[in-house]
């Protein structure tokens, strides 16, 4: 997969070579995140120049090669595709132990930053000098590029949201739409079959709420201080019930939570994890309530009375 990366990002993969990339991007969040990576590490390759033949030759693990005489431009083509399998082979590994990442970036010509939380996907269908166009499903974090010539439009199920540069947040099913405004202002719009309905504003810290079953959109203040810790790792608990903690945990990350005991989940927590491993976590919360936990491939067990 490494050396058919390295020809789909120079422009020489073959048909059933692009395929076979974006099938295995689409696979997994681990996959999609090497894919990323190592796109990234071939832009910056792109920028290099010609290297030192020691440093090619080590790279190329021959050490006793002739020299052999490039034309610069092919020389730095063939260093670029050699260091980026390199990479590439580099964060296969590193992405294996990343298991406390539950979802991957993606930026856009435009400069806009996208976060998708696990399975979501977002598709581009307009990316052009009049209008910038996209739809989703899932939980996604953009974060767009102002540009008040060329509005920013999400398409969901049953939503609208327009923007022309600002931050938010993006959860939607096939029955709901939700968003919450990070910075700046938001236009969200009820769509049902291509229709748009009623439609709101939504500002700084509000939330919006648009259900098939009601006819408006519930706007109101966001209370929920975990609403983007699947993306920042930082979790504030209040008195929160271990009901409530568990759900974050899983949404955070990618994890099966489960109590040997179902009381436990009436027990109330208080405590701020600040970019925490989920062992660091749990570990945590075991020193709280004096109990004990199994974690062992992405499920947790908690053991004990709790409180």
């Amino acid at each position: 997969m490494e050396e058919v990366l390295a020809k789909y990002f120079s422009g020489e993969a073959t048909k059933d070579e692009i395929t076979l990339v974006e099938s295995w991007r689409s696979e997994s969040k681990t996959n999609a995140n090497a894919f990323f990576e190592a796109k990234n590490v071939w832009v910056d390759a792109q920028q290099e120049t010609a290297a030192p033949k020691h440093i090619l030759n080590e790279i190329l693990r021959e050490p006793q090669a002739k020299q052999v005489p490039f034309i610069l431009k092919n020389w730095v083509k063939y260093a670029s595709a050699a260091v980026l399998v390199l990479a590439i082979s580099l964060l296969f590994v590193l992405n294996q132990n990343q298991t406390d990442s539950t979802y991957t970036n993606q930026e856009l010509s435009d400069g806009s930053e996208i976060a998708l939380h696990g399975s979501s996907t977002m598709e581009i269908l307009k990316m052009n000098e009049s209008v910038r166009e996209v739809s989703v499903s899932g939980k996604a974090y953009f974060n767009i590029e102002r540009d008040e010539s060329r509005p920013f439009i999400i398409h969901t199920d049953n939503a609208l949201i327009k923007v022309l540069g600002t931050s938010f947040l993006v959860k939607s099913s096939e029955s709901s739409t939700e968003v919450c405004v990070e910075s700046g202002l938001v236009e969200f719009t009820k769509d049902v079959n291509g229709s748009n309905g009623v439609s709101v504003k939504l500002a700084k810290g509000e939330m919006g709420l648009i259900t098939n079953n009601n006819v408006g959109i519930v706007k109101r203040n966001n209370s929920d201080l975990n609403y983007l810790a699947w993306k920042t790792k930082v979790m504030t608990f209040e008195s929160t019930p271990m009901s409530q903690v568990e759900k974050i945990l899983e949404d955070v990350y990618g994890i099966d939570v489960q109590f040997e005991n179902p009381a436990f989940k009436n027990c109330k927590l208080t405590a701020k994890f600040n970019k925490k491993k989920v062992k660091e976590a749990l570990e945590i919360i075991s020193r709280t309530f004096k109990i004990e936990y199994e974690y062992s491939d992405g499920k947790a067990v908690l053991k004990g009375l709790g409180c």
